[in-house]
């Protein structure tokens, strides 16, 4: 069991906006060396703007070695004020590291040479980046964005996510600008802080030893989603979190990682050849056996937050209207299906476990 602490002092240092909303922007020129620390750091829907140097062979040459890259991390907060550090990144993802022309990476900034007493520790974050240069990876990153902000309104007890409009420029290439979108993941520390809880790495645990109403909401959002690419056994794309008060057979899996479902719809998405469906757009429920009054529960809990989910995936700003409608369209089908109690329990008990 660990708790990773002052992971805070990292996004301080990175996300400085979210600070400006706690005291007056700085003029020109202006030092500020006090910092409050009470704002909610994730709380901040407007994107960031960050652009990152370096040379985009050495980081492709280095994304299999587990290596770290120097860059040049640029935040741009307004017209008179930018923060500028020499930083760290390395390549991260099984998959995605073997797929992607620029694959997602860790953000750390150890060796950055902060005077603060607070990050004289590792601290690192999760950055998902655009995979590929397409239009079409652009709306997979965006949606897979969104299906992180869903699960934020169906439990407290999730990775919040910030989006980032990123510039990248390749000094190996005579300075080269690529512009995508990219999004940061709450640190697990984090939100093990945020709720008292413990990061518990146990490969060997499985669905029985979690709390169950927390359970069936990942089984059951899953199944909304339509994703069948995780696991407790092993933690794929799941971590589990220790509570207060719930003892060893009562931990909190919080999801992660949507790229293979059925609500982002990427094309490399395939579903694995045990399960018996062709596509990630079929749904299958992989959550435990249960009497239908616990089913409902949870149920009637995700049918509350409907029209709240389908607002804000209709007010998204930055996905095509298409992409939104093909969203909102596979989440109907599954209110659709959880109104019939009949027959969401027929699919339900079809492949639990």
């Amino acid at each position: 069991m660990i708790i990773k602490k002052n992971i805070c002092a990292l996004a301080i240092f990175i996300f400085w906006p979210l600070l400006l909303q706690a005291q007056d922007a700085p003029a020109e020129g202006e030092l500020i060396d006090t910092i409050d620390t009470s704002v909610d750091l994730f709380n901040e829907l407007n994107p960031m703007d960050v652009t990152l140097t370096f040379d985009f062979k050495k980081y492709q040459r280095s994304k299999f070695k587990g290596e770290y890259l120097p860059v040049h991390f640029l935040y741009h907060i307004n017209d008179t004020f930018d923060i500028e550090k020499s930083i760290r990144i390395k390549a991260r993802g099984e998959f995605r590291r073997k797929h992607c022309s620029f694959a997602p990476f860790w953000l750390n900034i150890r060796k950055a040479d902060i005077a603060n007493q607070h990050l004289q520790e590792v601290t690192r974050m999760k950055i998902v980046t655009h995979c590929r240069g397409t239009h079409e990876y652009a709306d997979y990153l965006l949606k897979e964005y969104l299906t992180y902000k869903i699960y934020n309104i169906l439990s407290p007890i999730s990775f919040r996510v910030r989006l980032i409009r990123m510039k990248y420029v390749d000094t190996g290439r005579k300075g080269k600008v690529t512009e995508s979108w990219a999004f940061m993941i709450e640190p697990e520390g984090m939100l093990a802080e945020h709720h008292d809880a413990q990061v518990i790495k146990n490969d060997k645990l499985s669905m029985r030893f979690m709390e169950p109403e927390s359970m069936d909401m990942v089984a059951l959002f899953m199944f909304m989603i339509g994703n069948a690419d995780y696991s407790i056994m092993g933690r794929h794309n799941v971590k589990i979190l220790g509570l207060p008060g719930f003892g060893t057979e009562g931990y909190t899996p919080v999801p992660y990682d949507f790229d293979y479902t059925g609500l982002v719809n990427a094309t490399y998405a395939i579903p694995g050849e045990n399960l018996g469906i062709t596509s990630v757009k079929e749904r299958y429920y992989m959550g435990l056996c249960r009497e239908e009054s616990e089913y409902q529960q949870v149920i009637n809990h995700m049918e509350n937050h409907r029209d709240e989910i389908l607002d804000m995936i209709n007010s998204f700003p930055y996905l095509e209207e298409k992409q939104k409608s093909e969203m909102i369209s596979y989440l109907e089908e599954f209110f659709i299906l959880a109104s019939d109690s009949g027959q969401i329990r027929k699919e339900l008990k079809r492949s639990c476990r």
